[in-house]
């Protein structure tokens, strides 16, 4: 899992890059960085990274320099359809220091696609608006098959690399889950 655990650290830099690019002027350099996080990812899932090429920046007197997510977990599994695939468990964009300070946010989900590691989906905590309880997870797959967060394929194993907090009850259980 080596070379998934690098694409995915890979992948959350250029992400936070993309984000503190996003407070300065220079647009070039700007959509340049969003056009190689779109690299990394399958064509349709634009959406699914929340950051967008722009045509003007926003000028910002104290422009934020953003850190990487945590990646908590790594998740692999057999799938029908893409063979091997993979879950990055990880917190939100530029979170505190101590990963015990930040729980799951968001996963990406990375298939091995046209000779490379591509993200294929991504999913994000369901949080019950009256409780503000979180119940699982919710997401669109951005790719034409029938991949479901819910099933995956068959579990094979799990890396896991730093523990989220415990006090969401369901980021520290879904840590500690094989499946």
């Amino acid at each position: 899992m080596d070379k998934i655990r690098d694409f995915i650290l890979k992948f959350l830099a250029k992400e936070a890059e993309c984000w503190s690019k996003s407070h300065l002027t220079n647009l070039d350099s700007f959509n340049q960085s969003i056009r190689e996080l779109y690299a990394m990812a399958i064509d349709d899932l634009d959406e699914g990274l929340g950051i967008f090429e722009e045509n003007e920046l926003r000028e910002n007197e104290n422009p934020i320099t953003y850190i990487p997510r945590h990646l908590f977990k790594l998740g692999n599994y057999q799938n029908e359809i893409y063979g091997d695939i993979w879950v990055a468990y990880v917190s939100t964009k530029n979170p505190n220091i101590d990963p015990k300070e930040e729980i799951f946010f968001q996963g990406f989900i990375i298939a091995y696609i046209e000779n490379e590691y591509k993200v294929i989906g991504a999913m994000i905590i369901n949080k019950n608006r009256s409780t503000m309880k979180i119940e699982g997870w919710k997401a669109s797959v951005y790719n034409p098959s029938n991949l479901d967060i819910k099933k995956f394929g068959t579990f094979v194993s799990a890396e896991r690399y730093s523990a989220p907090g415990d006090y969401d009850n369901f980021s520290f259980n879904e840590y500690l889950k094989d499946n």
